[in-house]
């Protein structure tokens, strides 16, 4: 029986000719996001944003009157219509610019961590110039939704964190 000659290790296992640093800036952004790996809690947590941004957008602009009376607010100062329809408006193109960011990947990290600072912004200054008004206790429909649009806030907060993990293009709400 010939002998036969055992491998040495450099022959089994050739050194690399660059390193992991080098590698990761000859990648493309996109192959980067892929060796990483995607969020799955994505597509859950944009969902849920897309279904609280249509119920205030509705609720705000279509039944600006109904929301004003549940605030409890003096009826001298009830004319809060225009405010809450504004409001509604600004939804809608706050969010219509995330979602655009985000399907087409446009800055999306930017855009995520702008809107939710913009949103944070929002329910401070509704804290001053809406709910400041009330009279008496606040109903629970109101304080639930005050948690509601916290809760869509942390949702924005920890898409902006993990924007660099979102999944990779072509990106859609519904597959």
């Amino acid at each position: 029986m010939p002998f036969k000659a055992q491998p040495r290790p450099s022959d089994v296992m050739p050194k690399p000719l660059i390193s992991d640093a080098e590698m990761a800036q000859l990648l493309t952004p996109q192959e980067r996001k892929l060796l990483k790996g995607a969020d799955a809690g994505f597509k859950l947590r944009n969902r849920f944003l897309l279904v609280t941004v249509l119920f205030f957008i509705i609720k705000l602009t279509f039944f600006s009157e109904q929301t004003s009376i549940g605030l409890n607010v003096p009826s001298d100062l009830r004319d809060l219509r225009p405010y809450l329809q504004y409001r509604g408006l600004f939804i809608l193109v706050a969010a219509s610019f995330y979602f655009f960011s985000y399907v087409r990947d446009w800055h999306f990290e930017r855009v995520s961590l702008f809107i939710c600072a913009v949103s944070f912004t929002g329910l401070v200054m509704d804290f001053f110039n809406v709910y400041s008004l009330m009279q008496g206790p606040m109903p629970a429909t109101v304080l639930a939704l005050i948690l509601l649009r916290i809760a869509a806030i942390y949702v924005l907060f920890i898409n902006a964190i993990r924007a660099d993990r979102a999944p990779p293009l072509p990106r859609s709400f519904w597959r």
